[in-house]
């Protein structure tokens, strides 16, 4: 086949999938937009600080329906422990964060059914106790909130346009959901608005994983593709946790892009095993290289050692644990 037969052949089965899959990326951007413009997350957030021992609980659960990715969670956490919040629920909210939202389990249920949608939720959760609550027991041999920082940061808002920290200052009163807000006060125009926000991002992340998916079935051998993500063994568990661990790969990325190998419409109806698709759609979503960068430029360097500790440990107790489940799903 010629290139542009090659190219006309990528772009239709982009196409194809992308149409299959958005009325469910509508329906989770719903979810997410009504989350939003209600600020039923900025409410739980708020909370954090007063609940003492739980909040290491509640952390945990607001990751799960937080719509926010792992670097965008990430200045969020500091301006939470600059408010007053222990390090160990602020650990857990940023690893279990970027693992789910309304919009990824809604793709994940629709992509590779309801059984893996919760065991990634499931996973979600554990991960996010498991952080917090390991980060509670180290807290006494250098991970208090006093001395994790590299250096003392300036006190003020971080949605200040003026905030002195590049990495941190938020734009999000660039966005067209707090323009709208500001010019109407309208609750219903600010709903389309965040709705179309969440259009645009979780439609990019899901046609990144299919364009990924498309073009490896095109270009790498089916055989290499089946043994990672067919794997029986320990191998490729491991493969895929620490392959993963440079990409920034959303969830809605792996999902799409796993649905893809696994759907036989689209492609090679490739039987996922249990801990390859958990090391794929744990591993790769909590660690980015970006991520990577704020953290070396924020923090200590035995917080940045103790988060990729916690994911990719965690990933791999999670992944070999479902693997040596004695069903199959």
């Amino acid at each position: 086949m010629d290139f542009v037969g090659i190219v006309k052949q990528l772009l239709t089965g982009i196409f194809d999938e992308f149409l299959y899959i958005l009325p469910f990326i509508a329906i989770g951007v719903l979810l997410e937009a009504t989350i939003r413009t209600l600020k039923w997350h900025v409410k739980i957030r708020h909370a954090l600080t007063k609940f003492g021992g739980w909040a290491i609980v509640l952390a945990t659960l607001l990751g799960a329906v937080s719509p926010l990715c792992a670097c965008a969670t990430l200045p969020l956490v500091i301006s939470l422990l600059l408010a007053g919040l222990p390090l160990a629920p602020a650990m857990a909210l940023l690893v279990t964060s970027p693992l789910m939202s309304p919009a990824g389990y809604t793709l994940l249920n629709w992509e590779l059914g309801a059984v893996w949608a919760n065991m990634v939720l499931f996973s979600a959760i554990a991960l996010g106790l498991f952080a917090g609550y390991l980060t509670q027991l180290l807290r006494p041999y250098g991970f208090s909130e006093e001395i994790i920082f590299r250096q003392k940061l300036p006190e003020g808002n971080f949605h200040d346009p003026d905030y002195p920290v590049e990495e941190l200052r938020c734009d999000c009163g660039k966005q067209l959901s707090h323009r709208v807000d500001r010019c109407t006060h309208n609750k219903f125009y600010v709903f389309l608005a965040k709705f179309w926000e969440g259009t645009l991002k979780i439609g990019k992340f899901a046609l990144i994983g299919i364009t990924v998916e498309v073009i490896a079935l095109q270009l790498i051998p089916n055989e290499w593709i089946s043994m990672l993500l067919e794997g029986t063994g320990v191998m490729p568990i491991f493969a895929l946790t620490f392959a993963t661990i440079p990409l920034h790969m959303p969830q809605v990325t792996a999902a799409a892009m796993l649905y893809g190998f696994v759907s036989p419409e689209f492609g090679e109806g490739v039987q996922l095993s249990k801990g390859a698709g958990i090391a794929l759609l744990v591993g790769g979503p909590v660690t980015a290289l970006p991520v990577m960068a704020l953290f070396i430029s924020m923090f200590r360097k035995r917080v940045l050692a103790l988060y990729l500790t916690i994911c990719i440990s965690g990933t791999l107790i999670l992944a070999l644990g479902y693997r040596w489940l004695p069903f199959s799903f």
